[in-house]
């Protein structure tokens, strides 16, 4: 296939993905929801241990697995009702701000400038979570949608860095603000086309599903469909890059060295599967997470929840350490060996 061919190719199934999310939203998430879910967190996850693994002490892993036990144990006790959302929401917020704090001081040690920012950040984010943990959870839940940016930016330089920097700008800024603002959606229903608020049988209402997304302040605002549509489209886009980019780029850039199972491994906590298995086994779930969604979303919705929350939150402490620590251990910026105390 000519690249023209893919590019072409790629542009339609973006327009493709904006006009399902805009047309019949709720079918668009509650299905790239239950076939997409699983397998796109199982891909990030080999991705962000084979790329950023060799970058991370082992004190630090500790501490940072150790955080998201405790994410896991929150999204476990939302499952079986323990507790309050709003305790749990700050609990989780406070854990998952933590794991960020944990990479600021190698961040501080080689880009003092970017630490200080990023100390900022996670500030100015902890006095937002502390008034409002439940706003500030969804908020983080959207935003989320847009991590697969840096990981590419960050696997990428020079001319390939400019392209995919133009590129994201539009498929993760310029569409989803079109969509979030009702210009897509106005233009849809100007042309005639059918809009549907309508789900698969068993998924309930839109209503029910807006606080995945939609800040609970904002529910019974006029933004509350457009911003949800904008959100099923970054979902739509965001599995696309974990599933489709990110392992290509990791082609080019994983260490050559491997584990026992085939994997390349370098320095990474993890021994994935030879080649071949990962997709079979990612398959195979995403062939049970499906069944399951079909056969009762909400609880199925419930239990990835737990899975998803890891992988959303180690990627707070990952895009901190992609721009403080260099891959591969530049003379400028020295990568963290794995077995340091």
């Amino acid at each position: 296939m000519s690249r023209a061919t893919t590019v072409g190719a790629a542009a339609l199934g973006v327009l493709a993905a904006a006009l399902a999310a805009v047309a019949a939203p709720l079918w668009t998430y509650t299905v790239t929801l239950a076939v997409f879910g699983v397998p796109h967190v199982l891909a990030e996850l080999r991705y962000i241990d084979g790329r950023f693994g060799p970058r991370v002490r082992r004190g630090l892993a500790h501490t940072l697995t150790l955080g998201l036990a405790g994410v896991v144990a929150l999204r476990v006790a939302a499952a079986a009702g323990l507790g309050t959302p709003e305790v749990r929401a700050t609990l989780e917020l406070g854990l998952g701000l933590a794991l960020g704090v944990c990479v600021v001081p190698s961040l501080a040690r080689r880009r003092p400038g970017l630490a200080v920012a990023g100390g900022g950040a996670l500030l100015c984010a902890s006095v937002a979570a502390s008034q409002r943990p439940l706003e500030a959870l969804v908020w983080f839940a959207l935003l989320h949608n847009l991590t697969p940016v840096g990981l590419v930016l960050e696997a990428t330089r020079g001319a390939r860095r400019r392209a995919a920097s133009a590129v994201c700008a539009v498929v993760f800024g310029v569409l989803p603000a079109s969509i979030a603002a009702g210009v897509v959606g106005a233009a849809l229903a100007a042309a005639g086309l059918p809009l549907s608020l309508a789900g698969p049988p068993g998924v309930g209402s839109l209503e029910a599903h807006l606080g995945a997304f939609v800040a609970p302040s904002l529910h019974t605002s006029p933004l509350a469909l457009d911003l949800f549509r904008a959100a099923a489209f970054l979902q739509c886009m965001h599995y696309a890059a974990v599933l489709h980019v990110l392992p290509r780029l990791a082609a080019r850039t994983t260490d050559s060295r491997t584990c026992r199972g085939g994997a390349p491994r370098g320095h990474t906590p993890l021994c994935w599967p030879r080649e071949g298995l990962p997709t079979v086994i990612a398959l195979a779930l995403a062939t049970l997470a499906t069944f399951g969604f079909v056969a009762a979303f909400a609880d199925t919705r419930l239990a990835y929840a737990v899975l998803a929350a890891v992988h959303a939150w180690l990627e707070v402490p990952v895009l901190l350490l992609a721009v403080a620590v260099a891959p591969g251990g530049s003379a400028a910026s020295p990568a963290l060996p794995a077995g340091a105390p």
